[in-house]
């Protein structure tokens, strides 16, 4: 998870999309477009989740720290994929306005962004919560 987390916060912050009209090209940042913002604190929450199991606190009773997690995970998954097919939503409306005549590419940091939030959700499914879970807190 604490990987995944980490290569989603990269990803947000790097190339995420390439506009390009009939003379001009611009590459944007996920922070720059919006949805980066959202990526990085969905990362950020992942990772908060993940390194407080490493230390055997878990910020939830009864593992819904780790429900929390698998469902942030997913979200990251979610918006970075509609990022993907569709375009940021602020290039998206540049796209639409223009009647198709600019192009949205997708970049090396939104790839990045949908792998990593699908390795940290598979961190999240791996966790569990049962009495022989290593990362289960230990009893006094």
């Amino acid at each position: 998870m604490v990987l995944g987390a980490a290569g989603a916060a990269i990803g947000s912050a790097m190339p995420w999309s390439t506009m390009t009209s009939r003379d001009e090209t611009r590459t944007f940042s996920g922070v720059v477009v919006g949805d980066g913002r959202l990526i990085l604190v969905l990362a950020m929450l992942v990772a908060l989740i993940a390194l407080a199991r490493l230390a055997r606190r878990p910020l939830g009773p009864g593992g819904s720290d780790i429900l929390a997690a698998r469902l942030v995970s997913a979200g990251i998954i979610v918006v970075a994929a509609f990022d993907r097919m569709y375009g940021p939503p602020t290039l998206a409306s540049f796209r639409a306005v223009s009647a198709d005549q600019i192009a949205i590419n997708p970049e090396g940091g939104l790839t990045l962004t949908l792998g990593s939030g699908v390795v940290a959700l598979v961190g999240a499914i791996l966790l569990h919560t049962g009495p022989r879970s290593p990362l289960a807190p230990r009893r006094r």
